[in-house]
């Protein structure tokens, strides 16, 4: 597992690239609510000790990524003929990416079980991003990572940088079938959700599970922008 700073990531993720920008707190140490207690992009949110970090949220309708050196077994992917290269993958018409860079921290002295994008099986809970009905598409959904399905499933893995700092998908920065974080170790990484063109950040949350029986096991991270 690869281990980051929090600070020094925080202060990497200083502002927001794409093309468009889900406004939230950039630079914010992570630990500030509004009035109400919501959370924001920026914000750090602790359940059972394990601290969970928004550090970044964008609207795209394309994301570049590099293939994962460690495929090779090297610290830098080889260059030559059939090697994989770094790509643009573009949403598909009438369709747009949410990319989501997010940070999970235990600071105790004791493993902490971890929520894992699209839920897998042996995780202790699972991370998906809330989208709201509107009068017109007054439907409800809870969107897993990409690879979605459908009549044309989208798959994209690799590494992803944003401003400056380069990142996993949060699987594998996790481990595919890791459950439970080592004590006093962080891991960061990026997770990509598929929604509507006509999607709007207002209508967006994202949700962490711990328990999904238990709500107070939960948190969530409103991706418009912070009314204060």
């Amino acid at each position: 597992m690869e281990t980051f700073d929090r600070r020094s990531v925080l202060a990497a993720l200083g502002s927001t690239v794409g093309t468009g920008v889900l406004a939230g707190c950039p630079g914010s140490s992570g630990s500030a609510t509004d009035a109400d207690g919501t959370n924001y992009v920026g914000d750090t949110a602790t359940v059972d000790g394990l601290d969970m970090t928004l550090l970044a949220a964008d609207l795209r309708q394309d994301v570049t990524v590099s293939p994962r050196p460690q495929l090779y077994g090297n610290e830098e992917t080889p260059e030559g003929e059939g090697t994989p290269q770094t790509h643009e993958v573009r949403s598909s018409a009438g369709r747009q990416y949410v990319v989501v860079v997010l940070q999970l921290s235990n600071e105790t002295d004791e493993p902490l079980g971890v929520p894992m994008p699209g839920g897998t099986a042996i995780s202790e809970g699972e991370i998906y991003l809330h989208k709201r009905g509107t009068e017109g598409d007054a439907t409800d959904e809870n969107l897993a990572q990409v690879p979605v399905e459908g009549n044309e499933p989208v798959t994209v893995s690799g590494r992803l940088t944003h401003d400056g700092t380069t990142y996993d998908r949060l699987t594998f920065a996790l481990g595919d079938y890791q459950s439970e974080l080592p004590a006093g170790e962080s891991a960061a990484g990026w997770i990509l959700y598929d929604v509507g063109e006509d999607v709007t950040p207002d209508r967006l949350k994202l949700v962490a599970d711990l328990n999904p029986r238990t709500i107070n096991e939960r948190v969530e991270w409103e991706l418009a922008a912070s009314s204060e």
